[in-house]
């Protein structure tokens, strides 16, 4: 990649002193290297323009920041790029750079299951397309955006961006910035209420996903059988390119297709999921259909996948194309990852998010694959859930009724707010053994006392919550089947 200090100025509406090519746009000082451009964004907890100094150091040649923030004494070959704001100066680049490109861009946005379907999908585009850009991790937000629309190199045959939002007006904003050929949106559910405050302005939020796309003329897929997402339709143009998909239960007789005009019915794709067999049925408009083997478990995976199926059918990918992409698929660490240790112990590792949405999802996986594996019992290893605004008791609370109904025997609660729920089980007389803790090395102790082979085991909780130092704690003890237990 080539980013000319001409095309750089231009951007900025700044004349550049120097002619010449960064082959780097980076914002972490540490991967600042010769011929690269460093910008200095303010972070949470250090402020980029106290590393200026290192990233010259390290070989960048050219710097973009803030006006008045910039260090003196800086070597006078460095190219210095001062503006107003170095974030908006840093989002003006990505938009420029977005324009030089007529390729579908996808986002994918939504509560819960961006990041698994935002994999999901670009495997799935490998099928046709040679080279596809896609978000590292969840580098979804105001930083993260802007460096994914910077990473597509000339060549990209298709690119796909996760959006997320933690409070009003940061859709549009993303929208705009990422002017998305294609958008579909997972689910809808509690996030972020902090500033998001309830479901409703969630719901709204969220829907510009779709609405806004459409309304400049990209496609967009509405996920029917999410009861939020499916009221969105009734708000998009009325000429909008529109694709639908619904998961339906197997062997179910009414059609999954609405009567209405052919051109709607061609653009309507549905699922079917057995659990037993991992596998999703996709099934056409036209009455054909094909197989998926589920690359991550769980019904709330399937509804992921279908509908990274449908923007792939939007795009004009065959069944064939389709299947020959998954079968690239590598899921990342820590989310709805199934490992099968020693003694037939299946472990569930979904720690890198939660929701009450994403933790009943969870849920009903544990009780899925305790099922399968006919697990002697089902453990339940949760840490806080964060960012739930007001009524963060109330949500956490109310998971023990999804705990009762998945039949729990044993749940281990780790966090200041997962006391609420400790204590709503114990008014419940819950039958389950329940436990609270306040470090990760007291919860793993528990844990590892309490574990026997053959049980199957859920660990999740926020991404603050870092519970997988949980799971680097019981990995070994799980991986040494003579120990587990006391066997």
């Amino acid at each position: 990649m080539a980013f000319d200090s001409r095309w750089i100025g231009d951007a900025l509406s700044i004349s550049p002193r120097f002619t010449r090519s960064y082959s780097v746009i980076t914002s972490d000082s540490r991967k600042a290297k010769a011929g690269s451009l460093f910008v200095a964004l303010p972070g949470d907890t250090h402020d980029g323009h106290a590393f200026i100094s290192a990233a010259v150091a390290a070989g960048a040649e050219a710097v973009l920041a803030t006006a008045g923030k910039i260090q003196a004494g800086l070597p006078a070959d460095v190219e210095i790029f001062a503006v107003r704001d170095s974030l908006e100066g840093y989002r003006t680049l990505a938009r420029a750079w977005r324009k030089r490109f007529s390729i579908p861009f996808v986002v994918v946005a939504g509560s819960v299951g961006k990041t698994t379907t935002k994999e999901l999908l670009t495997a799935i585009l490998r099928g046709r397309f040679r080279a596809v850009v896609s978000t590292q991790g969840s580098q979804n937000g105001f930083v993260g955006i802007p460096m994914t629309l910077l990473s597509v190199p000339d060549g990209a045959d298709a690119a796909v961006i996760e959006v997320g939002i933690d409070e009003p007006g940061t859709m549009i904003r993303h929208i705009d910035l990422v002017e998305p050929t294609h958008a579909c949106l997972t689910a809808i559910g509690p996030e972020h209420l902090e500033k998001l405050v309830d479901l409703e302005t969630v719901a709204r939020e969220e829907s510009l996903a779709l609405v806004e796309p459409a309304r400049r003329g990209a496609t967009v897929v509405v996920r029917l059988d999410d009861p939020w997402i499916s009221k969105i339709a009734d708000r998009l143009p009325a000429d909008a390119n529109v694709w639908t998909c619904a998961l339906r239960a197997p062997n179910e007789e009414k059609s999954p297709f609405q009567s209405g005009e052919k051109s709607l019915l061609d653009k309507s794709v549905r699922g079917e999921y057995s659990a037993d067999r991992e596998n999703l049925r996709v099934l056409l408009a036209d009455g054909s259909g094909f197989d998926l083997a589920m690359p991550v478990p769980g019904a709330h995976n399937a509804g992921n996948l279908l509908v990274a199926v449908t923007v792939a059918r939007s795009l004009g990918l065959s069944p064939i194309e389709i299947q020959r992409g998954l079968s690239t698929f590598q899921g990342a660490a820590g989310r709805s990852e199934l490992r099968i240790l020693p003694g037939q112990t299946p472990v569930l590792c979904d720690y890198y998010n939660a929701n009450p949405t994403s933790v009943e999802a969870g849920l009903d996986l544990l009780e899925s694959v305790a099922a399968k594996h006919e697990a002697k019992k089902k453990i339940a290893v949760l840490g806080d859930m964060l960012e739930l605004g007001p009524k963060e008791e109330e949500f956490h609370r109310g998971l023990a009724g999804k705990l009762g109904s998945t039949h729990v025997d044993t749940i281990l609660l780790y966090g200041e707010r997962m006391r609420w729920l400790f204590d709503e089980l114990k008014k419940r007389s819950s039958r389950a053994q329940v436990g609270h803790f306040t470090t990760h090395a007291e919860l793993a102790d528990a844990l590892s006392r309490e574990i026997q082979n053959g049980d199957a085991l859920l660990i999740k909780g926020s991404r603050g919550m870092k519970m997988e130092e949980v799971w680097k704690k019981i990995e070994p003890i799980l991986m040494s089947a003579s120990t587990v237990g006391g066997a």
